[in-house]
């Protein structure tokens, strides 16, 4: 990996909020495994100690944005969320979760990586810092770190499901246009759909919270019929909240189309688990 501008190594937060506050276009690196070159000025944290703690409370798991993919496995299946484990073990190769961290995953620019839509569809918390302030943003609202801040811990809460569905589609341990993963989670009380998350993300970012409350409430089991009425319903919603993102530029594309026809086809089945 060829980089002909600087590198700056931080060896503690603190240090690292001065680089960011003193030094112009700084950006920040983990492990670097999904650049091909270096930025011309890049700040290197994944060896801070602060940022690879794991933190578990009865209620939510926090990571620090330096862990790697390979530490949260090691947590096992029973500490996390399991569309999370999953998500992580269709990660990359065992050498290469070695080295990636989960602050990479989430930051890494174009294509939506792996780990986002779980986090995503889990109402995951970021804490972002500068040398004036410490944000907490919910994932719904993450568009990127804004200039001058890092991201430091990444919180999931850890909340019991019904039916938890992850699937990822396109090329193995690879990343292109054709890479989306897809969440499903929903919990149910007597005959009545009581929550709902539905996320997916790649080229496309989606998630619609208008579409999962028209689905709260529905009877179960469902039928057939209930089933295509709510796929038709989300089509509907998909193409709305695509199309007036910056997801996409043309909704005639072929890579809309079939990413479209992935996430409907991927709906279906997981709506399936409730008949």
């Amino acid at each position: 990996m060829e980089n002909n501008g600087s590198v700056y190594f931080a060896r503690n937060i603190a240090d690292a909020i001065y680089q960011l506050k003193t030094t112009s276009n700084l950006q920040v690196c983990g492990a670097c495994t999904q650049l091909e070159q270096m930025p011309k000025v890049a700040l290197v944290v994944r060896n801070i100690e602060e940022l690879k703690t794991i933190d578990r409370k009865e209620r939510y798991v926090e990571f620090g944005s330096a862990v790697t993919l390979s530490q949260i496995l090691e947590l096992g299946e029973k500490r996390m969320p399991g569309v999370l484990h999953d998500a992580i073990s269709l990660t990359a190769i065992p050498l290469v979760r070695n080295v990636a961290t989960i602050g990479g995953n989430i930051c890494a620019s174009g294509i939506k990586r792996t780990l986002f839509a779980p986090l995503l569809a889990l109402d995951a918390r970021l804490e972002l810092r500068s040398n004036l302030e410490t944000l907490t943003v919910p994932m719904s609202q993450f568009n990127g770190v804004p200039s001058g801040y890092m991201l430091t811990r990444i919180r999931v809460p850890l909340e019991e499901w019904d039916v938890a569905v992850f699937r990822r589609i396109g090329p193995a341990y690879r990343i292109d246009n054709s890479s989306a993963s897809f969440v499903f989670l929903a919990n149910t009380q007597k005959d009545r759909l009581l929550e709902l998350r539905i996320a997916f993300c790649g080229a496309i970012r989606f998630r619609s919270r208008d579409l999962e409350n028209i689905l709260i409430g529905t009877k179960l089991p469902l039928v057939q019929r209930d089933i295509e009425n709510m796929k038709e319903t989300a089509s509907k919603v998909f193409d709305e909240v695509t199309l007036n993102s910056d997801s996409v530029e043309d909704s005639g594309s072929e890579l809309f189309k079939m990413l479209k026809i992935k996430f409907l086809n991927l709906l279906k089945y997981s709506l399936e688990q409730l008949t």
